[in-house]
């Protein structure tokens, strides 16, 4: 669903990456046949890992701009202009989506989504001192300098789960030289009784928590924004 949607949106960027993270449903095949470039992993060390070794494909090959689009078809490839125009058009460094926003929407979004986000944003509110109106939508897009310019280890193999995108995401809120930008998107999710997460209760909620916390108070941020 997801390729075919990427192929029928035409191009909105100069390249992109499709990740195997150790599938082995098919999915690998669809990745491997796509005729896109792609990593392909044995097996799942997490989608935490997935973002930082794409990330390092990228800066590898000098990309300005990295963003991320899940392979479970939440997210509209058709909607990737609107996290990359800011960038391009110099209104933002990092931007994020948000399906609270006038002109976004979450068909058939689970009630525990529904109570949960919210209370996520107030413990961001309280943290960060800033309002977001959907910290854990993953449809996001940032220049790729943020990541040369962190003076903290974003490899560390604590982030390989969930971790990663929210420890980043918490330190661009600390960092008042970077340009932040939530806009509206489109977050799908199956109709009621059928799977949409593979977030385990409990532990995984708990990762998703610990780097909004770690990141709060560990001290650490990015070297001085240079826009020359």
């Amino acid at each position: 669903m997801v390729l075919n949607e990427l192929k029928e949106s035409g191009p909105c960027c100069d390249e992109i990456l499709l990740v195997n993270n150790g599938s082995n449903d098919g999915s690998e095949d669809l990745v491997r046949k796509a005729g896109y470039p792609y990593l392909d992993f044995q097996k799942s060390n997490g989608v935490g890992y997935g973002f930082i070794k794409s990330i390092e494909w990228a800066l590898e090959r000098d990309f300005d701009i990295f963003g991320g689009l899940a392979g479970n078809a939440k997210m509209l490839p058709s909607e990737m202009p609107r996290l990359l125009d800011p960038i391009l058009n110099d209104q933002a460094e990092y931007v994020t989506g948000s399906r609270f926003l006038d002109g976004g929407s979450s068909p058939n979004l689970p009630k525990f989504r529904k109570k949960s986000i919210p209370m996520v944003n107030k413990l961001v509110k309280i943290l960060y001192g800033v309002g977001i109106s959907d910290a854990t939508c993953g449809y996001r897009a940032y220049k790729i300098d943020i990541i040369r310019r962190a003076n903290f280890d974003w490899t560390a193999p604590w982030l390989y789960s969930y971790g990663f995108e929210y420890y980043i995401y918490a330190k661009v809120l600390l960092d008042n030289s970077i340009r932040i930008k939530e806009v509206p998107v489109t977050m799908r999710y199956p109709k009621k009784g059928l799977p949409y997460s593979k977030i385990k209760p409990f532990s995984g909620w708990w990762k998703l928590l610990k780097p909004w916390l770690i990141a709060s108070f560990d001290g650490k941020g990015f070297h001085p924004l240079d826009r020359t």
